[in-house]
């Protein structure tokens, strides 16, 4: 089967899905992805044809002016670039039988009518489908009481619908086909495959009925620890790790020099992961603290005593599955979701919003984290029936199903 699968984001919206396309061609299928421009060339070296949706997620989020934090300059992002997303998704679905979205690729379900092909919509956190036991990602209170929690996603839907659907029809104009009223409401309550560990993030039971639940896709990177690294490792106890992905906060600097002195504070070392927000350049390294660019979590969390992190789902996953106690610093959306999941299953201590940061709360947090022997026990005791997982499997023949029972 010839499989298109478009997903537009930052890091987490796309490895899972290049984790898919990695065990769909195994399979058999011809696989075909989009995504941002900063992705093709890492995408291609997991021996997948992938195209440029045109936009450099990473050099933007880096650009003078972003506010990822402001639901104003969110929305500024979605009105300006989801018209962009048609042509290149458009010209990639030449030939495809079938048609997977993620992230904030809201141009692939149109393109799937276009082409008169399947079309399911990909999400890594239940927070993302409608439901009664989570508010929509925007909300950063996770303890409202359910029939709050369906009161926000009735009046959200349609206030989606209102923001995107002048910019998604001017996109399906281009295509010929016909005005869309709700164009959020229709992909929510559309096919949808939830890619989130089940113990993790359990799916709620109202959940819509088009929703599966596959558990979380695993990408499996290749690679051993830069020796440097290693070197630090060997030479202490195990330190905190320290990174917050592709988020890029305004008070980026501020805040990994806040964290680093609150790990000196509780007497740890430090790895910094430099990430989007270039955080090596805002330290200095020293003999309690090595920086490094970019690196797989599944090489570097277990041999940390925990990591301190924006929440982001890949990353919440990783630490989980190497049995480590988290501390969340979440920034935007669905990150609250997983910050309070850390914190009810015991993981770890209650998050710290990033505005929210002092030294001296922090130091706190990470000296509970590492301290604490119910957490400790929590983690390693999670951390098996998690590893043992890996929702591709499930996926493929999901998404094998989904052709078969829905030919157009």
């Amino acid at each position: 089967m010839r499989i298109l699968l478009a997903s537009h984001g930052t890091r987490g919206d796309v490895q899972p899905i290049v984790a898919l396309g990695v065990a769909l061609k195994a399979r058999g299928h011809s696989i075909r992805l989009v995504a941002p421009a900063n992705f093709v060339a890492w995408v291609r070296g997991f021996g997948l044809d992938a195209q440029s949706d045109g936009i450099d997620v990473e050099v933007l989020l880096r650009s003078a002016g972003t506010g990822l934090q402001s639901f104003n300059w969110q929305m500024r992002y979605l009105t300006n670039n989801t018209p962009l997303f048609f042509e290149p998704v458009a010209r990639a679905s030449e030939g495809c039988e079938l048609i997977i979205g993620a992230g904030l690729q809201f141009a692939a379900a149109s393109v799937a009518q276009w082409r008169k092909v399947p079309y399911a919509h990909v999400v890594f956190c239940p927070c993302a489908t409608p439901n009664s036991a989570t508010p929509p990602p925007n909300m950063r209170t996770q303890t409202l009481p359910r029939w709050i929690n369906r009161m926000l996603w009735r009046a959200g839907g349609p206030l989606a619908d209102l923001a995107l659907r002048g910019p998604i029809n001017r996109g399906r104009a281009t295509l010929g086909l016909d005005v869309l009223d709700n164009p959020i409401s229709q992909l929510l309550e559309g096919r949808t495959i939830l890619a989130a560990d089940r113990d993790l993030a359990p799916p709620s039971a109202d959940a819509p009925e088009s929703a599966v639940n596959t558990d979380a896709w695993l990408l499996d990177e290749p690679g051993v620890l830069d020796a440097r690294v290693d070197a630090f490792l060997q030479e202490g106890p195990a330190p905190i790790y320290i990174g917050f992905g592709s988020m890029v906060a305004p008070r980026a600097p501020e805040l990994v020099v806040q964290a680093v002195a609150a790990v000196r504070a509780a007497g740890l070392r430090a790895v910094i992961a430099g990430g989007w927000a270039a955080l090596e350049t805002h330290v200095k390294e020293a003999g309690d603290l090595i920086t490094v660019d970019n690196v797989p979590h599944s090489l570097i969390f277990p041999k940390v005593a925990a990591a301190v992190h924006h929440g982001g789902a890949g990353t919440t996953t990783a630490a989980a599955r190497a049995g480590i106690p988290q501390v969340l610093l979440p920034h935007i959306l669905d990150q609250y979701y997983w910050a309070h999941r850390v914190k009810t299953l015991g993981l770890g201590p209650t998050a710290l919003p990033i505005e929210r940061v002092t030294v001296e709360v922090l130091s706190n947090r990470i000296s509970h984290a590492v301290n604490d022997p119910l957490i400790r026990e929590r983690v390693k005791r999670l951390a098996p029936a998690i590893t043992a997982r890996n929702g591709l499997t499930a996926a493929v023949e999901e998404i094998e199903t989904l052709r078969l029972s829905d030919r157009r």
